[in-house]
């Protein structure tokens, strides 16, 4: 799990960069054609990088709770298979 967040941090950074990059192309450019480009082009991929790092932060999320619900439940299993048997010889 911490690697996925070390690369999701990373690509986070990498998608910073890619903004500021263009924010500089489209001031220096300032003309329709700047515009056009960054309608279809860096707002198209800023938009398809910002979803996909929000969904494997969720899916990321469901990992870890039940990562935490099984460790819940060998602890429980792991107490019951400790605990003595009595049997009832009558």
């Amino acid at each position: 799990m911490r690697q996925i967040k070390n690369l999701l941090d990373e690509m986070h950074q990498y998608v910073q960069a890619f903004n500021r990059n263009n924010q500089v192309l489209k001031d220096n450019w300032q003309d329709k054609k700047s515009e056009h480009f960054s309608d279809t082009c860096i707002t198209i991929v800023n938009n398809t990088c910002q979803e996909y790092m929000q969904t494997v932060e969720q899916v990321q999320t469901g990992i870890n709770s039940s990562l935490e619900q099984l460790k819940s439940m060998e602890q429980e299993l792991s107490k019951e298979l400790s605990a003595p048997t009595w049997s009832y010889k009558g």
